[in-house]
C-alpha cells in the first residue's frame, strides 16, 4: 500500500468511527426517553371500577399506580382532611386532579421531553460532521470517503428527527391516555356519590 492510498484509507477508518459514535449519541437520549415512556403507560393504564376499589383499600399508595387510582386517593384524602373546614367539592376535585397532572408531568412528560429535545442538535452535529467528512473527501479525491460522509450526514439526521418524532408522538398518545384516566376517577365518585345519596334518600 502506497502513503497516497493509506491516507484515504485512514480518513474512512476516522470517518466511519465518527459516523458510529454520532449514531450511538442519538440513540442514548432516545433510548432513555423510550424507557421513561414506557414507565408511563403503566402509570396511564385504564382500569376497570372493581380495580381501582381494589387499589383504593390500601391506605398507602404504591408506586406506578393508575393515574384513576391516584386522584381519587388524593381526592379522599382532601375530603378527610378539610371535613371542618367545608370546602367546596368541586374545588376538592380540580385540586386532586390538578395535583396527579402535575405530578405525572414531572414525573414521566418531562423527562421524555428533555430526551426529545435533545435529539435534533445531536443531529444536526452529527450532519456537520459528515459535511465536514464530505468536504474532506473532495481534497482527497476518494469516491469511497465522500460516500461515508455524505451517508453519515444525511442518516444521523434522519435517525435523529425519527426518534424526536417518536418520544414527541408517545407524549401525544401519553396524555390522552392521562385526561381519560381523570374522567375515569371522576366518573366513578360521581356513580359513588350518587349510589349514596340514592341510599340515604331510601332510608329516610
Amino acid at each position: 500500500m502506497t502513503p497516497t492510498d493509506a491516507a484515504p484509507t485512514a480518513m474512512i477508518t476516522i470517518a466511519l468511527f465518527v459516523t458510529v459514535c454520532a449514531i450511538v449519541a442519538v440513540l442514548i437520549p432516545f433510548l432513555f426517553g423510550l424507557r421513561a415512556a414506557l414507565r408511563a403507560f403503566s402509570v396511564m393504564r385504564r382500569i376497570d371500577d372493581r380495580e381501582i376499589e381494589r387499589a383504593l383499600k390500601s391506605e398507602r399508595g404504591e408506586p406506578g399506580e393508575p393515574v384513576a387510582v391516584q386522584v381519587l386517593r388524593v381526592l379522599r384524602s382532601s375530603l378527610r382532611e378539610n371535613q371542618g373546614e367545608r370546602m367546596p367539592l368541586a374545588f376538592l376535585i380540580d385540586a386532586s386532579r390538578q395535583y396527579v397532572s402535575h405530578e405525572v408531568r414531572a414525573n414521566y412528560f418531562d423527562p421524555i421531553s428533555m430526551f426529545s429535545n435533545i435529539l435534533p442538535p445531536i443531529g444536526f452535529i452529527g450532519t456537520l460532521i459528515g459535511l465536514v467528512v464530505l468536504v474532506l473527501s473532495k481534497s482527497s479525491n476518494s469516491e469511497t470517503l465522500e460516500l461515508v460522509g455524505l451517508a453519515g450526514a444525511v442518516s444521523k439526521s434522519i435517525l435523529a428527527l425519527f426518534g424526536f418524532i417518536v418520544l414527541e408522538s408517545l407524549k401525544i398518545l401519553l396524555y390522552g391516555r392521562m385526561m381519560a384516566g381523570l374522567d375515569d376517577a371522576l366518573g366513578l365518585y360521581q356513580r359513588q356519590a350518587g349510589s349514596r345519596h340514592a341510599a340515604d334518600a331510601r332510608a329516610s
